[in-house]
């Protein structure tokens, strides 16, 4: 990497002068050196990103260091996440994917890896594969599940799915609007145990969901369910919250499924079930959702089929998408899951891919009640004060920030202690899973740089079994190992789980696809 390849644009590297671009160049190149286009190896860097830890301290604002209970947490929130989003697009963007591909390039021409330590040539190893065999390699032959999508298949699994991730924003927000842009009719929408909903109609081709039909217009009636919406005042987000975050199980039919969760679907489907009996017996439903939308979409066709039988579900219910949505269903022990049967889809009797589960890979919802969760770390190591997260870890850059919300939030000490005794579950996923990769050298940045808290494009994405897709986000994706930034990681974990990461770009990669489809 050249002096000379480096992005200065801006003056500051890090939001509040913290670190600008000459002590970039002065940490990297030595003193002794004259040359302005001297070499910087990968050691350089690595060891100039650990120093910089220490150093992000100095972007927090001294009023979130000290605690004080009459702060008010919005305020915090919206602060902290200005600056150190700020900071970390500046960051991130400094070191362009060309000159990320420039290092491995290079370093792996000069490496002698006889005499290198065995992490750098492990290191410059990884990035080479990255680099020049996509990201699937990385799941590769390990996985045995993932595959790639077919050209026959981009309608059915990318372009049609788009539409519904849709809807499933258009429930947050403007909902008539939205639902017209993709050729629904809105038809209702309403409230129910605090989480809103709505009702949409379209005419679809059935050949766009199901390959071994012919083509054959149908009326299609939508049930779109919205998640957790922390602007929304109508509804009482913590007693939300709580349902949520009541994690024990209970009985539905032959599943355990998570308590909370199911309470509030019994009260939505009180609210719904009138517009599934108004339609005529050939409509067809789908129901959609974003985070624990799509989690109670399919909780809904569960309880569906329990109340009804499987032939209707299997006669009315074309699909069920969902995106980013946490599991909520435990895994059946009399019935074993394998790469191609989902044991809690096949206690139902139905089949796989009436599921369709998008995920993006830096999304910490997707594994949110499982034995794999980043987020009940948190809750499980509070200090004797009862707000202090972490205590037993590392220093952490988010520990005042949040000990600071915590402290100003009346509601603390009883979310806290039912979170405490419910939340540590081991839920498990169900029906056909994708994952949203980004371009490779976007990985590459984010896993050995610096986090960008940017919602990347979507480069690819790929087929997996429920079974293996939360160990394969443990291990490619990891979350809950923090190299370079606590922040960073935290920030873009928010950003990359709100619904417009599945929504924009998913809508813009299928546009892509679509010309294909024209062509076939």
């Amino acid at each position: 990497l050249n002096k000379d390849d480096v992005d200065t644009s801006g003056t500051s590297f890090l939001n509040g002068g913290a670190l600008v671009f000459d002590d970039f160049i002065r940490n990297l190149i030595p003193s002794d050196s004259t040359s302005e286009t001297a070499n910087v190896t990968i050691d350089d860097l690595t060891n100039f990103s650990e120093n910089q830890v220490a150093r992000q301290e100095t972007i927090l604002p001294s009023s979130l260091v000290k605690s004080d209970r009459n702060v008010d947490a919005e305020r915090i929130l919206q602060d902290a996440t200005r600056r150190l989003e700020t900071m970390l697009n500046e960051t991130s963007s400094a070191l362009s994917p060309i000159n990320i591909q420039s290092i491995f390039e290079q370093a792996g021409n000069v490496l002698d890896v006889e005499r290198a330590s065995k992490s750098t040539a492990d290191l410059v190893s990884f990035g080479n594969k990255v680099l020049y065999e996509g990201l699937e390699s990385l799941f590769l032959p390990k996985y045995a599940s993932i595959k790639q999508i077919n050209s026959d298949e981009q309608q059915l699994k990318i372009a049609k799915p788009s539409e519904f991730a849709v809807l499933a924003g258009a429930v947050y927000e403007d909902p008539v609007e939205n639902s017209q842009s993709v050729n629904h009719s809105f038809v209702a929408r309403g409230k129910a145990a605090d989480v809103a909903w709505m009702v949409t109609d379209s005419v679809q081709d059935e050949s766009d969901f199901l390959l071994d039909v012919k083509s054959r217009p149908v009326l299609v009636r939508t049930v779109a369910i919205r998640g957790y919406d922390a602007s929304d005042e109508d509804v009482d987000r913590v007693r939300l919250l709580n349902m949520i975050c009541t994690a024990n199980s209970t009985t539905l039919g032959p599943l355990r499924v998570h308590e909370g969760m199911f309470s509030i679907a019994r009260e939505l489907l009180a609210d719904i079930r009138p517009y599934i009996d108004w339609t005529s017996p050939n409509h067809k439903l789908v129901f959609t959702g974003h985070s624990i939308g799509g989690a109670l979409s399919i909780l809904l066709m569960a309880m569906l089929t329990v109340e009804r039988g499987v032939k209707f579900v299997q006669k009315r219910v074309l699909r069920v998408y969902s995106f980013g949505s946490p599991p909520i269903f435990e895994h059946p022990e009399d019935i074993a899951s394998t790469c191609t049967n989902c044991a809690i889809l096949s206690s139902l009797g139905l089949e796989n891919d009436i599921v369709y589960a998008y995920n993006q890979p830096w999304d910490p919802i997707v594994r949110l009640f499982t034995k794999i969760d980043p987020l009940y770390p948190l809750i499980d190591d509070i200090g004797d004060d009862g707000v202090t997260p972490w205590v037993n870890g590392p220093t952490r850059t988010l520990r005042p920030i949040v000990k600071a919300v915590l402290e100003s939030w009346e509601d603390w000490p009883s979310y806290r202690d039912n979170v405490r005794y419910s939340l540590g579950q081991n839920y498990q996923h169900v029906g056909t899973h994708f994952i949203l990769f980004p371009e490779p050298l976007r990985f590459l940045t984010d896993k050995l740089i610096s986090a960008n808290t940017a919602v990347p494009e979507i480069d690819s994405m790929v087929e997996i079994s429920s079974m293996e897709i939360l160990p394969a986000l443990d291990e490619i994706f990891t979350l809950d190992v923090f190299l370079i930034s606590y922040v960073a990681v935290a920030i873009r974990s928010f950003i990359h789980h709100f619904y417009p990461a599945y929504v924009g770009p998913f809508v813009e990669f299928a546009k892509e696809v679509q010309p294909r489809q024209v062509e076939r």
